[in-house]
């Protein structure tokens, strides 16, 4: 389960001042990414523009071969600063349409058609995805005809009660690669999909530079309908649409993740790799264990609180038990990680089978992320808790523990301090930056076993810079352990939620994901 940290791909607004921080190359191709605001009113997993966008960048940034390419993500459909498309070398939009409201099309606002035709006359490439291939008959359509090859044609329908030319249908097809020599078809095969397809795509009559990537049988259509195309134009330029796109767990499927990653490097002229971009970064699979605590933890809050933290990062799928003993459930090992909320107050401690299940769990490589007060569960200070300690626990599974007595563990009182970064190089914290919390600031915590400060703050009662975080190998596991976390606030504080979300992918054997506020958000 254990990954190399792969490369990480600087996201400065110009190629000449852009280095690799890893490989010291210089970035010689520019990919922009442009994720259009999210449609109220679709239900959540489907138009999730910026995460599946967050996700496509995470992969190019982390694919071994590509530090010289240089990405960029931009929320709301449009960057602030438009100049910075004036070196890309490809465009990438997943956004709305413009069926019901022209300016939902994030190309359709004010001059930014015209924008973008500058882009194209320089030999730009671009992207097309979903909703987006939607356009307006006339100059918009015209655009698109040239740009990318195709659009979705909603105004010259006859048969149709919108008065559409182009469809939509949802429905669970297998796919055909119809152009194996083309490079976006590298390293594809035919895979069954469930999907929202766009079909009948208004394409130019006996257009030579059309090339079918992708074909998918659509019922109640005679011949396969073509869903994904490229054309390369006569500038240069390169475009690709795909009407697909609808679900965001289909970004995890790995022919349709492979085809639209190859798309956008070729797109951006550069060469895709012979058997298509192999990407490492499959769902992660986390359990919050829950259901009990200290009666000063909400423990209900705090559950909802770290799965929000952990939304933003689309990897994540996450459950929750509120039974500890799951753990000594055959089900516990097909989770990536274990996100531990929950401490036996009053309560007894773990069966055999549990700890054995637990313990087997890490050492085969599962992962673990330990929250605050968590770390004070299944030791012998608990009060009125029979049969609860758990040596294994206290002393190698969970490094720092909070025992209960005179002179023992102890906290600041409940308040805003601010979190300093220890260790800027480890893959949880890289690029991480200082910030401020609403907490209980732990120390004298108790432990033998060495640990290597992530972030530390200092204690008004100790004087001293307690540690709050840190992460290391349990057999084949990983363990992130955090001090943070006493309330739904504390959880959910933008620093507090980076640091966990970026731990508990850590601890499932992933590389962390950046996912800085964007402009504009």
């Amino acid at each position: 389960m254990k990954l190399p940290i792969g490369m990480i791909v600087c996201a400065t607004a110009g190629l000449t001042a852009c280095v690799n921080p890893v490989s010291g190359e210089q970035a010689t191709r520019k990919i922009v990414l442009l994720a259009g605001s999210l449609d109220k009113g679709h239900p959540r997993g489907t138009h999730e523009y910026e995460k599946a966008l967050r996700y496509l960048k995470h992969c190019l940034d982390n694919t071994p071969g590509l530090e010289g390419v240089l990405t960029e993500l931009h929320a709301h459909g449009w960057p602030e600063d438009p100049s910075t498309l004036d070196n890309a070398d490809t465009i990438v939009l997943f956004g709305s349409g413009s069926d019901r409201v022209l300016e939902d099309h994030p190309f359709l606002v004010g001059d930014r058609l015209e924008v973008i035709d500058r882009q194209m006359k320089r030999g730009c490439g671009l992207v097309l995805l979903h909703w987006c291939t939607f356009a307006p008959n006339g100059p918009a359509g015209d655009h698109f005809l040239d740009w990318v090859g195709g659009y979705f044609d909603y105004q010259s329908g006859t048969d149709h009660p919108n008065k559409w030319y182009s469809r939509i249908k949802t429905e669970k097809t297998t796919t055909a690669i119809p152009s194996r020599d083309h490079p976006i078809s590298r390293g594809l095969v035919p895979y069954e999909l469930l999907e929202e397809y766009y079909y009948r795509i208004r394409f130019r009559e006996n257009d030579p530079r059309l090339v079918p990537i992708l074909n998918t049988p659509i019922s109640d259509e005679a011949e396969p309908q073509s869903v994904a195309w490229a054309v390369e134009r006569a500038d240069g330029g390169r475009g690709f649409g795909f009407t697909g796109g609808h679900f965001l767990g289909n970004f995890f499927v790995e022919n349709f993740r492979r085809m639209i990653l190859n798309a956008i490097l070729w797109t951006a002229h550069v060469e895709v790799p012979a058997g298509g971009v192999e990407t490492r970064e499959s769902r992660i699979r986390a359990l919050i264990l829950t259901g009990h605590n200290h009666p000063a933890h909400d423990w209900r809050a705090v559950t909802e609180a770290l799965q929000e933290a952990l939304s933003p990062d689309a990897r994540f799928e996450v459950e929750v038990t509120e039974d500890p003993e799951f753990l000594a459930k055959s089900e516990l090992h097909t989770f990536d990680v274990l996100v531990f909320n929950y401490v036996n107050w009053m309560r007894p401690g773990l069966s055999p089978a549990a700890k054995e299940n637990f313990q087997k769990h890490l050492a085969e490589g599962g992962g673990l992320s330990v929250i605050h007060f968590a770390n004070g569960a299944f030791n012998y200070s608990l009060p009125d808790t029979p049969d609860s300690d758990w040596p294994e626990f206290r002393k190698r599974i969970v490094r720092r523990v909070w025992i209960h007595g005179e002179g023992q563990s102890a906290h600041d009182p409940y308040g805003k301090f601010k979190v300093q970064i220890a260790k800027p190089d480890h893959p949880i914290t890289r690029g991480m930056k200082a910030f401020e919390t609403v907490d209980e600031l732990y120390y004298n915590q108790i432990g033998e076993l060495p640990i290597e400060p992530l972030v530390t703050a200092k204690s008004a009662n100790s004087g001293r810079d307690e540690p709050l975080a840190w992460a290391y190998d349990y057999e084949q596991g990983r363990v992130f352990q955090t001090l943070l976390g006493h309330a739904a606030e504390s959880v959910r504080a933008p620093g507090a939620a980076d640091l966990i979300r970026r731990g508990t992918a850590w601890a499932a054997g992933r590389i962390p994901m950046d996912i800085p506020v964007l402009p504009g958000d």
